[in-house]
């Protein structure tokens, strides 16, 4: 049985970016978690808070100040350290999917010198009930710890939890809240599951983690002097795959383009498929077909798969129309050319007479592989030039760049920048792709080109 259906409710108002960020698995998002660390599911219909007693006093993260959240290694597993005496209580998140169901698992560290009291609360317009074993909802096993010290149920459930409960059982509406003692240094996990069985191994978001890790192992690797830059494209990386699981075409679709060149074609594919589920059911506005165009365009150009654009094409563009831009139809064109000349020539003379020159992406996380990755390379498929480091910034200049296994429309590609003295050294190796694809280094040498594989040149220098 699916755990959100019995208890989603109408007037329920589904979380969006201001809440938070994407919280998920290789399925996609199923909710997100805000920067003090509450975590809602994508439909609103309910949310988990937490709070901390050290010594006689409770702690609510979501009202205290002194709280700060980063990336676990920069996947989309998140960690919140909240100030208690003496140091910090610190809440790791993670969603497992295994099999059965999905859910989130809930870590919290003690790391600070006296036991404390961690609160696990549920919040939804529900009926709840509890018991040694943790929170239900409506009558589905919601929250489960392997250490209940005490568990409560109320409408005003914060105000219950400072009460003091000393019991497990309860019932009532509206909040749950399931008490977990910690030891000194210790830590301990509480599962929130989300929909099917309660995992039946245990999993902790360090295993989570390594598993997003081992995901994206083979992907674009991004190694620059900008620590920060390397860093948002690995955040970016993962958040892309979390984008191709959903059920917005546009999200899905522009993730899709972004997946293609970071190597990760299968990811790709479930990006793709929301988009022809969408185009099924006819819900594909002009943006949608503009994506679905160029998601599709990349499985052939870059991933070299087949796909189903010389099918769709026609009736994809006239979705679009007006807002149809000439770099998308070029795409098809390149695309389709090999297998379905027809569709392409109709493209080409499309091309030639539409307005619009390009159009820039509209999802947040697309628009951050944009902006990441523009730093890095200026891709132009339709052309047969591929400019490297279009601009490097002076703070760069001196030190090795490295970039691998960049899948573009003219082979998969990886570069390297070291200096001699004053004058950097390029280093490429391109596989696959037309032999006469051009190579450029205009933020290093504008002088500079070859159609060369693989090699190494010594540039003049900025």
């Amino acid at each position: 049985m699916a755990f959100r259906n019995p208890f989603r409710r109408s007037a329920s108002t589904p979380v969006d970016n201001s809440f938070g960020l994407v919280l998920g698995d290789l399925e996609g998002p199923v909710g997100r978690i805000s920067t003090k660390g509450t975590l809602a599911v994508d439909d609103g219909s309910w949310r988990v808070e937490w709070g901390v007693k050290s010594g006689i006093d409770w702690r609510l993260a979501h009202t205290q100040t002194a709280v700060r959240q980063d990336r676990v290694d920069d996947t989309p597993v998140f960690e919140t350290w909240m100030r208690v005496p003496g140091g910090d209580v610190v809440q790791r998140v993670g969603v497992v999917n295994h099999g059965g169901g999905r859910a989130l698992v809930v870590e919290y560290e003690n790391a600070s010198p006296d036991a404390v009291v961690v609160a696990t609360v549920g919040i939804a317009d529900a009926a709840m009930s509890t018991d040694r074993r943790g929170a239900f909802i409506d009558g589905v096993p919601w929250i489960r710890s392997a250490r209940v010290g005490a568990a409560t149920v109320g409408a005003d459930i914060w105000a219950a939890v400072a009460d003091g409960p000393s019991g497990t059982d309860a019932e009532g509406h509206g909040g749950a809240a399931v008490l977990t003692p910690v030891p000194h240094r210790q830590r301990a996990t509480v599962i929130v599951v989300i929909d099917g069985e309660i995992p039946s191994r245990e999993v902790t978001p360090d295993i989570i983690a390594s598993g997003w890790r081992a995901v994206t192992a083979e992907a674009l690797d991004v190694d620059v002097p900008d620590v920060q830059l390397s860093s948002a494209w690995r955040r970016v990386l993962c958040d892309l795959v979390l984008a191709a699981g959903t059920d917005d075409a546009v999200i899905a679709g522009e993730a899709a383009w972004w997946l293609d060149l970071a190597g990760l074609h299968r990811e790709a594919d479930r990006g793709r498929a929301a988009v022809l589920r969408a185009a099924d059911r006819g819900a594909l506005d002009a943006e949608g077909a503009i994506v679905g165009l160029r998601a599709l365009a990349s499985a052939e150009i870059r991933a070299g798969e087949t796909s189903d654009l010389d099918a769709i094409a026609g009736p994809l563009a006239a979705i679009a129309g007006e807002r149809l831009d000439r770099t998308t139809a070029l795409l098809v064109t390149r695309a389709t050319e090999a297998r379905a000349p027809e569709v392409a020539a109709d493209a080409l003379a499309l091309a030639e007479r539409l307005p619009l020159a390009d159009r820039a992406p509209t999802s947040p996380v697309a628009a951050g592989a944009a902006q990441v990755l523009g730093r890095l390379f200026d891709d132009a498929d339709v052309t047969g030039r591929l400019s490297m480091l279009p601009v490097v910034p002076d703070t760069w200049k001196g030190q090795s760049i490295d970039v691998r296994r960049m899948v573009t429309g003219l082979g998969s590609l990886s570069f390297s920048v070291r200096w001699h003295g004053d004058r950097p050294a390029v280093l490429w190796e391109r596989r696959g792709g037309p032999d006469d694809a051009v190579l450029t280094c205009p933020g290093l040498d504008p002088s500079w080109s070859t159609s060369a594989r693989h090699g190494e040149a010594l540039l003049v220098g900025p």
